[in-house]
């Protein structure tokens, strides 16, 4: 058996989204036509760049470059075109593809690539997002920036890789033109990503990638609102005693007075006490009718509650109903160490003024303080 070679390349990784349940509805003949489809579109694009096929894995090309950059702009080129190609499809006739690439020491033997620098890519693509291209830091620092705007993910613990693995992926930028309007609100995640994007033009400075997997941050705000709701349900359900609210500095009204020291009736203190059977009702001796364990009684059932839900659910009622799923940062669920930080930093995020939710506003990835802590992020449930 001949000696390896080892030689230093860049690795690009291609897989079929959904590969799995789309032949499982398919005939064979449709199944045929699929993979013609995607080979006849794919493969020229990657050779065109320089890219070598070494094999065919089921759905998936395992290409070698001599060049980082023409190996992410051959996987630009190819969600351009898979992206034109799917305008007007169903679902289930689209035609979306993960794309990964890692540069690195490789061995060369029998017409095939061994070594770390493939494990890695691998374990990239199974994170990478549809209509993406994920690469690794070895690529970013060796590749030309000015062709290839990008923008970091994090550092992700991969799965069989001891160390780190820092991500970025090709970016999307608003076409020149744009209203300062739609550039601010886009910044801001206030509206969803668009589905489709100009041509990317290398040496420019867009690229047309959409952002998948990242929700808006207005999605993300709903979700929490929705699960703050559910957890005061859940407080008044535990503490047997309803919802109590007290008002504070409204003004004086006949017979009830509301001053900065609570709720007044003709002269005595009072709450306002919702109760679930009576509904919302004025009583005397503030002071023997406070809420359950005051502050402390929402803190522990949203603890138990985020705790429980990510773990049963892998995300919590909140964001289950608007479509959103918790995630570590390798895409796979979240263990008990970080569903339980997850649960204690938000609680931090929120009493910090609310600090640490807006943190994601500026982050890449969308992740607050509990989301940074945790390794987690939230996403887009498919």
């Amino acid at each position: 058996m001949a000696e390896p070679t080892t030689r230093h390349l860049t690795i690009l990784l291609t897989d079929i989204k959904g590969f799995t349940d789309k032949t499982s509805s398919k005939s064979r003949a449709e199944i045929s036509t699929m993979l013609d489809e995607h080979r006849a579109v794919v493969l020229p694009l990657l050779e065109a760049r320089g890219g070598h096929l070494v094999k065919t894995i089921g759905d998936a090309f395992l290409m070698t470059f001599e060049s980082p950059t023409n190996a992410v702009l051959a996987g630009v080129s190819v969600q351009e075109a898979l992206a034109k190609l799917n305008e007007g499809r169903s679902a289930a006739d689209r035609l979306e593809i993960r794309i990964a690439i890692n540069s690195g020491e490789v061995n060369l033997m029998e017409n095939d690539v061994f070594g770390e620098a493939v494990n890695i890519t691998a374990r990239i693509e199974g994170i990478a997002e549809a209509g993406q291209v994920y690469f690794t830091e070895a690529v970013y620092l060796a590749m030309n920036k000015s062709e290839v705007p990008s923008s970091e993910i994090g550092l992700m613990q991969l799965k069989g890789i001891p160390e780190k693995i820092r991500v970025y992926k090709v970016r999307r930028e608003e076409p020149v033109g744009a209203s300062a309007e739609a550039v601010k609100s886009r910044f801001f995640g206030l509206i969803p990503p668009r589905a489709a994007a100009p041509a990317f033009q290398p040496g420019g400075a867009k690229a047309s990638l959409v952002n998948a997997g990242v929700p808006s941050t207005l999605k993300r705000f709903a979700a929490l609102l929705l699960d703050g709701v559910f957890c005061l349900l859940l407080l008044s359900v535990v503490s047997g005693q309803g919802l109590n609210i007290r008002l504070r500095e409204a003004p004086k009204t006949t017979g009830v007075s509301i001053d900065a020291t609570g709720v007044k009736v003709n002269g005595e203190s009072a709450v306002v006490h919702f109760d679930r059977k009576n509904g919302l009702k004025v009583t005397k001796d503030a002071a023997d009718d406070r809420p359950w364990l005051a502050g402390w009684g929402f803190s522990l059932v949203w603890f138990v509650y985020t705790v429980v839900f990510l773990k049963k659910l892998g995300t919590t009622p909140g964001k289950r109903l608007l479509k959103l799923k918790v995630v570590a940062l390798d895409g796979g669920p979240l263990d008990g160490k970080q569903r339980a930080m997850r649960a204690a930093v938000s609680l931090l995020s929120g009493y910090a003024g609310g600090l640490g939710y807006l943190w994601a506003l500026f982050e890449p990835q969308r992740r607050g303080w509990h989301d940074l802590m945790a390794d987690s992020r939230v996403v887009d449930a498919v």
